[in-house]
């Protein structure tokens, strides 16, 4: 475990010095952020769509005769936009990409294409690494305030016509519970949840041993460590603004 911090340590060093030729990659960055982002999007959409339903349905169903819809309406915001929608966002991008990333990165790991950048003295960490974490950051934040927009509406919309409970009240429940805040919690964890995907995931595919049976390895435990991670990373975040 030691030596596997190390590594991780030394990729992460290796990146922020690399920071400094980012401009290299720009074009990588652009593709990367359309392969995460709007590759990403279906998946999103679908799920954050039944997540607002789900809260719909669970605080609906368990308050309805007991509070007054604006506090159901607060309920549904609360929940999806500093809990729901970053963790579920974050745990099914984790699922679709951080394999991906493991699986691509170590592929040019075991078939050589890394040694061959070293070896005509192209910076591999600027050139593979860098364009990944830099995406991860920039697309899973705003897949996150989608998947929040959808989640609400598609909450709402179980709760008025389902449920049969006035809008006025839910809406106003809404506005009225809105801080700064509530962006602040969901814009940070979902920011921290962009660097641990793209940063674990691109550590477990640039150290792929093994060939082939090493990659899917590799895959697997990118997609493991990101989803452990990330719900601790939720609950330290958690802890700290609501502490």
């Amino acid at each position: 475990m030691i030596y596997s911090i190390g590594e991780y340590a030394l990729l992460l060093w290796n990146v922020l010095r690399s920071l400094s030729e980012i401009h290299k990659s720009a074009g990588e960055i652009i593709r990367q952020v359309a392969a995460i982002g709007y590759g990403s999007l279906l998946i999103v959409m679908g799920s954050a769509t039944f997540v607002g339903l789900v809260s719909g349905v669970l605080i609906s169903y368990q308050i309805k005769d007991f509070v007054p819809s604006n506090i159901i309406g607060l309920g549904i915001w609360k929940g999806v936009s500093a809990e729901l929608a970053p963790v579920l966002t974050a745990l099914v991008v984790a699922g679709r990409v951080g394999g991906g990333l493991a699986s691509e990165i170590g592929t040019m790991r075991v078939t050589e294409q890394i040694d061959a950048l070293e070896v005509m003295g192209i910076n591999p960490y600027r050139f593979i690494v860098l364009p990944r974490i830099v995406a991860g950051i920039i697309s899973i934040p705003l897949l996150t305030i989608i998947a929040t927009f959808i989640a609400v509406l598609s909450a709402l919309f179980l709760t008025i016509y389902v449920y049969h409970l006035p809008s006025n009240p839910l809406i106003e429940g809404i506005r009225g519970s809105f801080i700064p805040k509530d962006l602040i919690i969901g814009g940070t964890k979902s920011f921290v949840f962009g660097a641990i995907i793209s940063t674990v995931s691109c550590y477990f595919g640039y150290y792929t041993r093994g060939g082939a049976v090493g990659v899917g390895r590799s895959a697997m435990n990118a997609v493991v460590a990101s989803a452990v991670l990330i719900l601790a990373a939720d609950f330290l975040i958690s802890m700290y603004f609501y502490s």
